[in-house]
């Protein structure tokens, strides 16, 4: 299949996608620091 888009149409949305990705993983890594955190700091 053909698209009639243009090359950086389609690099704007593969780096929009990144860029997506990147913030979720790093709010997981957030949300697991802070989960360690917690029950680090209550015994």
């Amino acid at each position: 299949m053909k698209t009639s888009q243009p090359p950086s149409i389609a690099r704007s949305v593969l780096a929009q996608s990144a860029w997506k990705r990147i913030v979720f993983c790093l709010f997981v890594l957030a949300l697991l620091w802070l989960a360690i955190a917690w029950s680090v700091d209550i015994p």
